[in-house]
């Protein structure tokens, strides 16, 4: 038995016959992903349950993911976390949620359900841009689609409240995060309201959970209700009356108010950016019927605590019940690669990361680092490769600044550098050292790369980054997102403007050539972004026809929850309140799109009938000839 609130460290299963990472046994060799037992997961049948000894789970996490215990994946952090705190903790993936059976599998949860849609937002999960259904599911068994329901935390909050009355339901994740006021969905083409509010659940975490799960278990299990976790960062909930509102609050328009004027998203948008850091202020919002109240993000998990996090028991593997479905495609790319830190401060205006980790960077220690290398390297299933070391943003790893928890700047490189950004390389520098020191220390090479991307702007300001970079950590491509060439477009981006680029592909260059390497960089270029106009899409395709790039890393615009570009989207409006063109309907983002893949020669009808009404005669012979060589 586990006893509740006792630290867990290491157990060993009775019968094992070889060790895994972090003192977890095995039976049996190796794997395509066999043999680890079913024990050295958190329990997701009553099988598993009694063989740990458990009659009943304190916490049961429902993911419309496949179960992965890996901590690339959200449930196994969250799941890790509780249980070295001394929590039962129980997994139902991807429950079959067209009866309530499913949900009663695994009894009654003392504390709590957790719901979340898995690692992406269902609706990115399930649709492309232009509202195509995917054909793949990464996060399912072979990739299989169908194992999930359109809206998980709506219909997985409906059988958990069916299957045990007065549980409370706590939602959680990055959709849970992103859609926690009113939101646009892109695939309605309409606002919606609040998932806390449509999903009827007790609470909503927002942002990186940890500690924020770990407060509302301690006290749930010290009798205290859910009405009394209000004052809980990190937390959205719900109330009826006004007058239970936090004093300070800010107020948001209702959805009502924003369908009546939609250019009024702009300046709802910059509220909830404005307060998006841990010492903002609550917002609260009328969801028609009752309100919702907001509560500012938690502070960042410290060194030590992400440290203890990434030293949990985590297998690496997918569960052993998807051995014989095929496996889980979205494993393999980041199966031994390990995060360095979260957060990021760059405020792409096009990404949400400030509203789920923030733009305060959280690092581990050097130390706990380099321990994930040993641990890494007696896996069984490691050949040699440690895919990546990184975070959301690489070589931000260290830039800790003092006062982010308080500054409303939401990106802290654009229009310009803050002056007060610690943006030096020294940590990241470091650490690399460090790495590199422990791979020559390896009997057995090991390939270590840098594949999360970097920002290339601040890259620029150490030359002696970029030589480590170059010389050890790029395996002949390096990633970089220039995203466009149009000063305007970058604006919208909030991104630095193409000279920078530029900049970064010389220094990169003589890096290389100072390794002795031949070695690329791998652009990333968005089309269809609010203010890019058919005019800036085509000059893109100049530049990209006269350096004789075929971009492969193309992305079409996405208006995904709580992005400022989305703001963008709806109100037709810059930040600043100026109107600025939105590529909409099929016609224009396929267009757009074919100009960025302009060699493709699929494309070559819809581009040919657009440059010709432009007179751009030379510019569709060069293509012609690139297609014809």
């Amino acid at each position: 038995m586990i006893g509740r609130g006792r630290p867990i460290h290491k157990r060993k299963i009775a019968g094992g016959a070889g060790l895994l990472p972090n003192g977890l046994w095995t039976i049996g060799h190796g794997c395509g992903i066999v043999g680890a037992m079913k024990s050295d997961f958190l329990p997701t049948t009553r099988s598993e349950m009694t063989a740990r000894g458990w009659d009943t789970p304190d916490i049961i996490l429902v993911t419309a993911d496949a179960y992965v215990d890996h901590p690339s994946f959200g449930v196994a952090l969250v799941g890790r976390w509780l249980e070295y705190h001394g929590y039962k903790v129980a997994v139902l993936a991807q429950p079959d949620w067209q009866s309530v059976d499913a949900f009663r599998s695994l009894g009654r949860p003392r504390l709590f359900w957790g719901i979340t849609s898995g690692c992406i937002d269902s609706r990115l999960n399930a649709y492309a841009s232009l509202g195509n259904k995917r054909k793949e599911d990464l996060y399912s068994p072979a990739g299989k689609t169908g194992l999930r329901p359109d809206r998980p935390l709506l219909v997985y909050s409906a059988r958990a409240r069916e299957a045990f009355k007065g549980v409370p339901i706590i939602l959680g994740g990055l959709e849970a995060s992103l859609r926690r006021p009113v939101h646009y969905d892109y695939i309605e083409d309409r606002l919606k309201r609040s998932v806390l509010a449509d999903a009827k659940a007790d609470l909503l975490v927002h942002g990186m959970a940890e500690t924020t799960l770990l407060e509302i278990a301690r006290r749930l299990d010290a009798g205290k209700t859910v009405d009394q976790m209000t004052d809980i960062p990190g937390l959205a909930y719900r109330v009826v009356r006004e007058a239970a509102v936090p004093p300070e609050a800010v107020h948001l328009p209702s959805r009502e108010e924003l369908e009546a004027d939609p250019q009024r998203f702009m300046a709802f948008q910059l509220a909830c950016q404005e307060q998006a850091a841990p010492a903002g202020k609550p917002l609260v919002q009328d969801q028609g019927p009752g309100l919702i109240v907001v509560n500012p993000p938690a502070e960042p998990m410290t060194i030590e605590q992400l440290d203890k996090l990434y030293d949990q028991p985590f297998t690496r593997m997918w569960h052993p019940k998807y051995d014989r479905q095929g496996g889980i495609p979205a494993l393999k790319p980041v199966q031994f690669s390990i995060t360095t830190h979260r957060g990021c401060f760059g405020g792409c205006s096009f990404c949400a990361i400030y509203f789920h980790q923030g733009k305060q960077i959280a690092c581990r220690s050097e130390a706990s680092i380099l321990s994930e290398l040993d641990t890494l390297t007696r896996h069984p299933q490691f050949h040699g490769t440690i895919q990546d070391i990184g975070g959301p943003t690489a070589n931000m790893y260290g830039m800790v600044c003092p006062e982010a928890r308080a500054c409303r700047r939401m990106s802290c490189l654009f229009p310009k550098p803050c002056a007060k950004l610690p943006a030096s390389h020294q940590r990241m520098i470091s650490l690399l050292k460090k790495v590199i020191a422990w791979q020559r220390a390896q009997k057995k090479k090991v390939h270590i790369y840098v594949a999360s991307g970097i920002r290339h702007d601040l890259a620029l300001h150490s030359p002696e980054y970029l030589n480590l970079l170059a010389g050890h950590f790029v395996g002949g491509h390096l990633k970089v997102a220039p995203e466009h060439i149009s000063p305007a477009v970058l604006d919208m981006m909030q991104k630095p403007h193409h000279e920078s680029f530029e900049a970064f592909e010389k220094q990169f260059a003589e890096a290389t050539e100072k390794a002795g390497k031949e070695q690329y960089l791998v652009p990333y270029f968005i089309s269809g972004h609010p203010g890019c106009s058919p005019d800036e899409a085509v000059r893109l395709t100049e530049y990209l026809v006269q350096r004789g790039w075929r971009p492969r890393q193309v992305q079409d615009f996405v208006p995904v929850p709580l992005a400022l570009a989305t703001a963008m989207y709806v109100s037709s409006l810059s930040p600043k309140g100026k109107r600025i063109h939105i590529p909409r309907g099929r016609g224009e983002k396929r267009l757009q799109m074919a100009l960025l893949q302009y060699y493709d020669k699929r494309h070559f009808k819809q581009i040919e009938a657009f440059l010709s009404c432009r007179g751009k005669h030379k510019l569709l012979a060069q293509i012609r000839r690139l297609q014809n060589p």
